[in-house]
């Protein structure tokens, strides 16, 4: 769902009550900041927070702090019509931002508020943008208007432009202690061992962890593993394997395999203790006996410049992504 077709009012999660304290303070004292960049891993609820950032700031009469739901600001936000709030989303999920639709929003700056309070442009993913729409939204970074607030949020801070970073004053949104996470996940999925496993699944992302729950393919992940260890072991080919792999969606193969590598790198160095795939510990030990502990840091190191380029508008070729993965995955095994 994108974020403009969200219809319920918006709180900040448990695991950023000292964030949502901290801004509300600044509202209080008339210090909000003109532009916030909220930056952390994907899947912690940092859109979420900025919704509720939004909802509230065009809130006639807030509730405890949150947005009432009921005054006129928020059935106009509610309904997707609000006048004074503008959000800037891709499109289509993981395409680009058009410099055009910035261009849309920077002219919504320009104007006076409708209803008389705040005016609010949510932008998310900011690394979405390229160097074009970037540019384009530089101008009202730097000069937003009287009581307008821009909102971006970043799932890859290294995606966005220094220019666009250096005047935004940067929030971070880490991944949450994890039994703070797992007390959120489990009021929703009502299963104590299926949240364990699903925050596991996730890297620790607990709104990562939900989405996997609704998804269709997170039984796959046990197929995935086996033949992920089978190129290690040089029994699969890492191009036949690449081709099966097409399948899935790009985004989760990669947070299952970092966390996968870092568990190694645990159980290789530290022992395993805290490893996060506990449900996989015996298959991951037994990998880790045949992994060259240098070449496996150096394959991790190659997983994170993907993502990185997933995370930015270089639009890589999905195949060959995978088919590199593997091929350097299977050059880990010790000689």
């Amino acid at each position: 769902m994108s974020l403009a077709e969200v219809n319920h009012v918006q709180v900040a999660m448990p695991w950023q009550q000292v964030q949502w304290e901290g801004l509300l303070a600044r509202l209080q004292e008339g210090r909000m900041p003109h532009a916030l960049m909220l930056r952390g891993e994907e899947g912690t609820g940092k859109n979420q927070f900025a919704l509720a950032l939004a909802q509230l700031l065009l809130c006639n009469r807030p509730v405890a702090n949150t947005a009432c739901g009921k005054c006129k600001g928020c059935q106009l936000n509610l309904a997707g019509s609000h006048p004074d709030l503008a959000i800037l989303e891709p499109e289509e999920a993981g395409k680009a931002i058009k410099v055009d639709q910035v261009r849309a929003v920077v002219d919504f700056v320009g104007k006076k508020a409708q209803l008389d309070g705040f005016r609010v442009v949510l932008v998310s993913p900011t690394e979405a943008m390229n160097v074009n729409s970037s540019n384009a939204l530089l101008k009202s970074l730097e000069e937003p208007g009287e009581k307008t607030v821009l909102i971006l949020v970043s799932h890859q801070i290294t995606g966005v432009l220094p220019t666009i970073r250096s005047r935004c004053q940067v929030m971070d949104f880490p991944i949450p202690n994890r039994q703070q996470a797992l007390s959120w996940l489990n009021t929703l999925v009502r299963d104590a061992a299926k949240s364990e496993k699903l925050l596991n699944v996730a890297g620790g992302a607990p709104v990562r962890a939900l989405a996997l729950n609704e998804s269709e393919w997170l039984g796959e992940r046990a197929t995935v593993l086996q033949q992920w260890l089978a190129v290690l072991s040089g029994k699969r080919d890492p191009v036949r394997t690449a081709d099966g792999w097409a399948q899935y969606p790009l985004k989760d193969l990669m947070a299952w395999l970092l966390a996968w590598q870092i568990d190694l790198v645990k159980l290789v160095s530290v022992g395993g203790r805290d490893i996060m795939n506990q449900d996989l510990r015996q298959d991951l030990q037994a990998a880790s006996t045949m992994v060259n502990l240098e070449r496996l840091f150096a394959c991790h190191d190659h997983l994170l410049h993907v993502k990185r380029l997933l995370n930015s508008q270089a639009n890589p070729n999905p195949q060959l992504l995978l088919e590199e993965i593997l091929l350097k995955w299977s050059q880990v095994r010790l000689r």
